[in-house]
């Protein structure tokens, strides 16, 4: 398998079939919910070493991949491939494309599957950018996701093997197509406010994973030379529009691991001043029952933001829990509540149809809103509809949407009491 980088983000990995289970005690109120800028990355940074980069196996047998090209990251932002719209978001903050990728195992070739792939794709993304693993039911998301491939703004197709399953026991790689898509950027946000969803900008913490496994020779700590068997927990974050980081395993940070095994925040702190990182996710592995445990916290600073466990046959399955709860906690706190107005009826006209398809058209764009649950027509003229329209939203959160679409465009010069749209060619 290729190392995974940013320009191929997020690369084949933990494909979210089993659904992760874990139970959260959050110390965060929901009410502390806004953006907040932490410390990515110090001059140290060049020792720091990204999960989305694979090294060497390490010292665990059957929990590690095969193993791959590793770098050490330098110091500065990842590089991002263009998109366009790569302007600001819903707060004025650069926009990271990376967040309206989607990558989705495709099940068949056909048609009919490429479809629901952009379904699936369309759904991470919301889950990526409302921090809400929940957000994909919601009644105008729903009414979306029929519609992914209308947001789809470029595709591509990739495979990848399946090295934890048919090899595992001895066979030949099962090789697997897996699809990403890139979403319309503007498109997208207008969804997230025209649900009401929360908004989880892209300036994002880095959480320094400090993680300790004993598969019954006692714990010892993962660093840089055992990056692969995290690497579940690597691509799951990818997929929840997180990126982790590790220790590189100096002599001093080796023999902390009984302060990581406690899940002691406070007595790593020190050792994690040096990367510049006040964000640090703490995990501690172990057999138990029939399958495998790993207990949580995620501390912001000198402050705990949640602790979960997680249990499953799959030791594979246990590591990568760790992403869902981290994502979930951050989201909590960082994640900005959008104003989306009370759900009401409203009249418009369209104007500027030129015949029976422009006609077509416009009415079937406006049924095909997400945020539009019905319409009405209340007067035919020659080149001109009124229309009432059942909103889930308010009449602002409604324009805001139609202005993405390039469809439908506001006409600056209409009544206030009747906004007229006109059809776009």
């Amino acid at each position: 398998m290729a190392s995974v980088s940013a320009r191929s983000f997020p690369a084949a990995g933990w494909t979210g079939r089993a659904r992760l289970r874990h139970h959260a005690r959050c110390s965060a109120r929901p009410s502390a919910m806004r953006s907040r800028s932490l410390p990515l990355r110090s001059a140290l940074s060049g020792t720091l070493l990204l999960l989305v980069l694979v090294p060497p196996a390490g010292a665990w047998p059957g929990l590690e991949e095969p193993a791959v090209r590793i770098e050490p990251a330098e110091p500065g932002p990842p590089a991002e491939p263009a998109l366009p719209d790569e302007g600001a978001g819903l707060l004025g903050q650069v926009r990271d494309p990376a967040l309206y990728r989607g990558e989705v195992e495709l099940l068949s070739q056909g048609a009919g599957e490429r479809r629901a792939a952009a379904a699936r794709a369309l759904a991470q993304v919301v889950v990526k950018l409302s921090g809400d693993p929940q957000a994909p039911a919601h009644p105008v998301v729903r009414r979306a996701l029929a519609q992914a491939e209308s947001f789809v703004i470029g595709a591509g197709e990739a495979e990848s093997s399946d090295s934890q399953g048919n090899t595992a026991i001895g066979g030949v790689p099962v090789y697997r197509a897996r699809m990403s898509f890139d979403f319309d950027p503007g498109r997208v946000e207008a969804l997230l406010a025209g649900a009401g969803l929360p908004y989880w900008g892209p300036d994002r913490p880095q959480p320094l994973l400090w993680l300790a496994i004993d598969d019954g020779r006692g714990p010892r700590l993962v660093s840089a030379q055992q990056i692969n068997v995290v690497k579940p927990l690597a691509n799951r974050g990818l997929e929840r529009g997180l990126r982790f980081a590790l220790p590189a395993g100096s002599a001093v940070e080796l023999a902390a691991v009984d302060a990581v095994w406690s899940l002691s925040a406070e007595r790593l702190q020190p050792l994690a001043a040096r990367y510049g990182n006040r964000t640090l996710l703490l995990g501690r592995l172990y057999r138990g029952g029939n399958g495998w445990t790993a207990d949580w916290l995620l501390a912001g600073g000198e402050r705990e933001l949640s602790r979960w466990s997680f249990s499953d046959a799959s030791a594979m399955l246990a590591i990568a829990s760790g992403a869902d709860g981290a994502a979930d906690a951050i989201a909590r706190r960082d994640a900005v509540a959008l104003d989306t107005g009370e759900p009401e009826s409203l009249e418009i006209e369209l104007a500027g149809l030129r015949g029976s398809g422009d006609l077509g058209r416009a009415l079937g764009y406006l049924q095909t809103l997400p945020v539009v649950r019905g319409l009405e027509v209340l007067e035919a003229r020659p080149e001109a509809l009124r229309l009432r329209l059942d909103l889930a939203v308010g009449a602002e959160s409604f324009r805001r949407f139609v202005a993405t679409g390039g469809t439908l465009a506001a006409d600056p010069f209409a009544s206030e009491d009747v906004p007229r749209f006109l059809l776009q060619p």
